[in-house]
């Protein structure tokens, strides 16, 4: 099993130690999941850490309180996937579906306890992880606030740019 992907996305938020990264090439799991499949809330709480190393899967959340209220994100290949879950579940549903068939890796939270008992700099690469992806979260609903569509297009476009021009 080939980490190097994940490797090099986490080294570029923090360094990551030869021995985290033996301990990841034991600990990560592989799951394939066909286009158009559902993947489970469940799965993000049984995996705390979610790359995204090939595909594209699309999270909905839909307005229980407001019907015909919803808002769609994208996520391309070598990426990692937010692990929110649901606070009010009757307040909104989430759904997260694959657009294409995807492979994920997967940090399992059986391993967790391990890794911020063994790896200092665990804690650190987690705390950075999370900021990162708040402030993409934060960016990304600002700019569904302020910018016109033809603008959000073309930053989804920009966005994926490297994910339409890779090889098939």
């Amino acid at each position: 099993m080939n980490n190097n992907l994940i490797y090099n996305y986490l080294e570029k938020i923090f360094p990551v130690s030869s021995g985290l990264m033996a301990y990841m090439d034991v600990a990560l799991k592989e799951f394939w999941f066909e286009k158009n499949q559902l993947i489970a809330e469940d799965f993000f709480v049984d995996n705390p850490l979610v790359y995204l190393v090939q595909g594209t899967i699309k999270t909905q959340i839909d307005g229980l309180k407001e019907p015909g209220q919803h808002l769609v994100r994208f996520q391309f290949e070598n990426s990692l996937l937010p692990g929110i879950g649901e606070l009010d579940t009757n307040d909104y549903l989430k759904t997260t579906t694959t657009i294409e068939a995807c492979l994920l890796k997967t940090l399992p939270l059986k391993h967790e306890y391990n890794l911020y008992k063994l790896f200092p700099e665990y804690h650190q690469l987690m705390k950075r992880l999370h900021q990162n992806q708040m402030a993409e979260i934060w960016t990304f609903l600002f700019n569904l606030r302020f910018e016109e569509g033809n603008q959000r297009l073309t930053n989804l476009l920009k966005s994926s740019q490297s994910y339409f021009r890779s090889p098939r």
